[in-house]
């Protein structure tokens, strides 16, 4: 036997045995798919936003994009993100139809205050076959760092003194003007053992809103310290425009927000009005602004 067919023997008995090593006629078996994906940027991808008309509830919108050729259903989109305990979820069933963007809404949960921001959100997927997928999220406007850091800072403020929009408008001094009343009342959770330099609020100052400014003729109160069970603080307040729209698609404009300062750290509480008050709130400006009303 020659050196061409020897190499030629040699070689046919190697692959018998490689063949040997593997069921005949298939490759090496690969791992079984899961129907959880941990950070999948793959056929869906999220972002994490807010509207305007979120603000005062707290809800985020979790949007959904299907880059697939297909259409999925989505059942449960929950936000996964240590900054916030769970729960920040939508229910419900959407078609994602392909290249389609799909906003759905969930109140954010209560913050987890000693939580590090880690800036690494996800949203995790129930589809309507059952199958669960985690999805990587981008958050281009720092909708949940904001949102963090103004909660904490209320659950602070709260442990010391609760604030709260009386139901009703009293009338103002000129025409046109009107006086919101804030009261001070007892703390809603104070902590277990309060820390050095906590026990005090300091109102730094008050916001304007969409629908309610400053009265010039009474200037609002500034570096106020606001204690639990105090005299209630009267804010002037007037028109901040006069347009029908301004009411008609009002978001914030009975969102007041109030600069605080506790211990060494300042931050906004945004206090809203209840439903009565709004009510009163829209009224006033229509009457202000001179609206003919309906008999």
């Amino acid at each position: 036997m020659g050196p061409r067919a020897r190499a030629g023997l040699i070689a046919a008995a190697l692959a018998g045995v490689l063949a040997g090593c593997s069921p005949a006629g298939s490759a090496a078996p690969s791992p079984a798919p899961s129907s959880v994906s941990p950070t999948a940027a793959g056929p869906i991808s999220a972002v994490v936003d807010q509207f305007r008309d979120g603000y005062a509830s707290g809800t985020i919108v979790l949007q959904l994009e299907n880059t697939t050729a297909g259409p999925v259903t989505v059942v449960r989109a929950e936000l996964a993100d240590a900054r916030f305990a769970d729960g920040t979820a939508w229910a419900g069933s959407e078609e994602l139809a392909p290249g389609l963007t799909l906003s759905l809404p969930a109140v954010a949960a209560p913050p987890r205050c000693g939580q590090a921001d880690d800036g690494a959100p996800s949203v995790r997927l129930t589809l309507a076959d059952g199958s669960v997928r985690t999805v990587a999220a981008t958050d281009p406007h720092a909708v949940l760092p904001r949102i963090h850091a103004d909660a904490c800072f209320a659950e602070r403020v709260a442990a010391v003194v609760t604030l709260r929009l009386a139901d009703t408008l009293a009338p103002g001094e000129p025409p046109g003007t009107a006086v919101l009343t804030l009261a001070l009342g007892a703390p809603a959770s104070p902590p277990p053992s309060p820390q050095p330099g906590q026990s005090a609020v300091t109102l730094v100052s008050v916001g304007n809103t969409t629908l309610l400014d400053e009265d010039p003729g009474a200037p609002w109160p500034r570096d106020v310290s606001l204690t639990a069970g105090g005299p209630p603080v009267r804010l002037a307040v007037r028109p901040a425009r006069c347009d029908p729209h301004a009411v008609a698609e009002d978001k914030v404009g009975t969102l007041i927000p109030l600069t605080l300062r506790l211990g060494g750290a300042t931050g906004t509480v945004k206090v809203a009005a209840t439903p009565a008050l709004r009510a009163e709130i829209y009224a006033f400006v229509a009457r202000s602004c001179g609206w003919p009303t309906s008999q």
